[in-house]
C-alpha cells in the first residue's frame, strides 16, 4: 500500500475519521492507530510483523530494566543485549549475503575455498527494517544515558515503533520527540490538518509528476547506455539521478509528516532544500536530517567527535560516513559513496569556517559557485550510489566506470534526450531554488484559505491522477533500504 496509490487514499481517510471519532478515549486511540499501522505494514509484508514485535518487545523490556537498574555493569549488559539483538537481526537480513560472498571471495583468493561460485542465501529483506531498528535503538540508548525515562505502556511503545506514516521509510523519529506527544490529550486542529493535507499533496506531486518522470524518461536511459548519450547526456543523467533521489525521498517524508499532522502529531523535518548548501557539512545538515543527526549523536560524538587531533577527527568522520553508506545497502558502491562523503567532509572541515550570516553576505556569484561545486561533488558520488540500486539498466561498479569513460567523449555534440525528462528536471530545479516562502508558506496559506469545494475538487483530481498513472507507478526508492 504505497503512498502513491489510490488504496492508500481510502485507507488514510478511514484511519483519519475513526481516529478523531475515538480520540477522547486514549487507549482506544492507541489501539486503533496500532491496528491501522499493522494493517499498513501487512500490506507490504505480513510475515514480518512478528519481527517488528520481537524488536519492540526487546527494547521495551530493555528500557524497563534500565529504569530499574543503577549498577553500571548491569546497565551496560542490558544495553549490549539491545544492541546485539537489533543489530543482529539487521545484520542477518540485510548483510548476511554481502559478508558471506566477500568472505567466500577472500578465501578463494587465498586458495582456502572451493572452486564453486557463491550461491546467495534466500533471505528476504523486511521492508523498513533499517528505519525501525535505528528508531528502537535510539530509545534504548537514550534511556541508558538517562536522557529519557522508560515508557511504561507497551501499547504506547508499540505505537511509537509502528506508527504507519513513517514506518517504512522514515523520518527516523526519536522516542524523546514522539512519546511525549502520545502522552498529551489530542484535539483536532482544522488548520494543522489542512496544512498537513497540503504537504501530502505536495509530496505526491513531487513523486508522481517529477521524480518518476525524471527517473523513467531521463535517468534510466542514460544509466543503461551512457555511451549513446555522450558527456552532456551523462552529466544531465547524473544530475537527474540526484534530483530523482531527492524528490522521491523528500516526497515520502512530506507525505509522512503531512499524514502525521492530520492525525495531530508532529514528525521532524527530514529535508531542507539541500542543493542550496555551500559546503558538504551544510549539505548533511539539510539532507536526510533524521539519519545524519542519528549518526552524529550515536556514532560520531561517542567516538570522540572532532577529537584532539586531525587524525582522530578523520577517523571518526570516516567511520560515521562509511557506516552511513553501509546503512543504505549491502554493497561496495554504498561503502564507496559513504567514503567519498567522509573525505569531502574532512577536507571541507580543514578550510576556514564561516557562519551562516557570513555565507549569506557573500557575493551572489561566490554563493553560486560554492553551491554548484557542492552540488556536483554530491552528484559525482550519486553516480556510484545509483549504479548499486535496484534499477533498470544497473551495471554496478562497471556501469559507473562506463559513465566516467563517456565523459571523455565529444562535448560539442548535444545528446538526443527525451523531452519529458529534461523538462521535469528543469521544473524540479526551478522549484528547488524558488524562495521557500512562496510554496511552503504562501502556497499553504492559499490552500487553507481556499473554499471547501475547491479543496475537494483538487483532492478528487489528485486521486484520479494517481489512478490514471497506476500503470506506470514506481515504488519509492528508499523502500529497498
Amino acid at each position: 500500500m504505497a503512498f502513491n496509490s489510490t488504496e492508500f487514499v481510502f485507507f488514510f481517510l478511514a484511519v483519519f475519521y475513526v481516529h478523531w471519532a475515538v480520540a477522547r478515549w486514549t487507549s482506544v486511540r492507541y489501539a486503533w492507530l496500532l491496528a491501522a499501522s499493522c494493517v499498513f505494514y501487512a500490506s507490504w509484508s505480513a510475515k514480518f510483523l512478528g519481527l517488528i514485535l520481537v524488536s519492540s518487545l526487546l527494547d521495551y523490556a530493555c528500557g524497563m530494566l534500565l529504569g530499574r537498574t543503577s549498577a553500571p555493569g548491569r546497565r551496560k549488559l542490558i544495553l549490549g543485549v539491545s544492541l546485539a539483538g537489533n543489530l543482529g537481526l539487521l545484520g542477518f537480513f540485510k548483510y548476511a549475503n554481502f559478508f558471506a560472498e566477500n568472505a567466500h571471495a577472500a578465501f578463494a583468493r587465498m586458495g582456502l575455498g572451493g572452486v564453486n561460485e557463491f550461491v546467495p542465501w534466500d533471505i528476504v529483506l523486511p521492508v523498513g527494517i533499517s528505519f525501525y531498528t535505528f528508531q528502537t535503538l535510539s530509545y534504548t540508548i537514550d534511556v541508558y544515558r538517562r536522557e529519557l525515562e522508560p515508557v511504561r505502556s507497551p501499547l504506547q511503545f508499540a505505537l511509537y515503533v509502528t506508527f504507519f506514516p513513517q514506518l517504512v521509510a522514515g523520518p527516523i523519529v526519536r522516542a524523546s520527540e514522539f512519546l511525549p506527544q502520545l502522552a498529551q490529550p489530542t484535539r483536532f486542529d482544522d488548520r494543522a490538518a489542512q496544512a498537513g493535507l497540503f504537504l501530502m499533496l505536495c509530496g505526491l506531486a513531487k513523486k508522481v509528476l517529477l521524480a518518476d518522470t525524471i527517473g523513467i524518461e531521463l535517468v534510466d536511459p542514460v544509466f543503461a547506455k551512457p555511451d549513446e548519450y555522450g558527456p552532456l547526456g551523462v552529466v544531465l543523467g547524473v544530475w537527474g539521478a540526484l534530483f530523482q533521489f531527492y524528490l522521491d525521498f523528500s516526497a515520502y517524508s512530506d507525505v509522512a509528516i503531512g499524514a502525521a499532522a492530520c492525525l495531530g502529531y508532529t514528525l521532524p523535518l527530514n529535508f531542507d532544500r539541500p542543493f542550496l548548501s555551500q559546503s558538504i557539512s551544510e549539505f548533511w545538515r539539510r539532507w536526510h536530517i533524521s539519519l545524519s543527526t542519528w549518526f552524529r549523536d550515536y556514532v560520531f560524538v561517542p567516538l570522540g567527535g572532532r577529537g584532539a587531533s586531525r587524525g582522530a577527527f578523520a577517523r571518526n568522520v570516516m567511520i560515521a560516513f562509511l557506516l552511513t553508506g553501509l546503512w543504505h545497502g549491502a554493497g561496495w558502491n554504498y561503502v564507496l559513496w559513504g567514503g567519498m562523503h567522509g573525505v569531502f567532509t574532512f577536507v571541507g572541515a580543514l578550510l576556514p569556517r564561516a557562519s551562516a550570516e557570513q555565507l549569506a553576505a557573500r557575493p551572489v556569484w561566490e554563493r553560486f559557485v560554492r553551491r554548484a561545486w557542492v552540488f556536483n561533488l554530491v552528484a559525482l558520488s550519486m553516480l556510484f550510489f545509483r549504479n548499486g540500486t535496484v534499477a533498470e539498466g544497473n551495471k554496478g561498479f562497471a556501469g559507473s566506470l562506463d559513465m566516467l569513460a563517456a565523459l571523455a567523449g565529444d562535448w560539442t555534440s548535444f545528446p538526443t534526450l527525451r523531452t519529458a525528462g529534461v523538462v521535469a528536471l528543469a521544473v524540479a530545479a526551478l522549484i528547488h531554488w524558488t524562495p521557500r516562502a512562496w510554496i511552503h508558506e504562501e502556497g499553504r496559506e492559499r490552500w487553507i484559505a481556499a473554499p471547501s469545494f475547491a479543496q475537494a475538487f483538487v483532492l478528487m483530481l489528485a486521486t484520479g491522477v494517481l489512478a490514471a498513472l497506476s500503470y506506470a507507478k514506481a515504488p519509492f526508492i528508499y523502500f529497498q533500504f
